[in-house]
């Protein structure tokens, strides 16, 4: 089964380590994901919302807080029918 996940990763080396850390999964067998369309797709074997919880777990994104400094914030990742190339 193929899942596509919409995330807000803007970090390239969070993105590399998120996709290590997916393909470490016993269910995973490739992992695809481009971080300028904010996508990645799971081939697996298991269960979506577990994946989703990997993805949210594992990374951050890059935020701007209220006195303009740049920030770790939370990632979320949300099941998406598929993203530009990943369709």
């Amino acid at each position: 089964m193929v899942s596509n996940f919409e995330v807000d990763v803007n970090c390239p080396a969070c993105l590399d380590d998120l996709i290590a850390t997916l393909r470490r999964q016993d269910d995973v067998t490739d992992v695809h994901a481009s971080v300028a369309n904010g996508c990645i797709a799971v081939i697996h074997d298991g269960d979506e919302s577990h994946l989703a919880a990997v993805i949210a777990g594992t990374g951050h994104r890059l935020v701007v807080a209220d006195n303009a400094e740049i920030v770790q914030g939370e990632l979320h990742a949300v099941v998406s029918g598929g993203c530009r190339i990943h369709r």
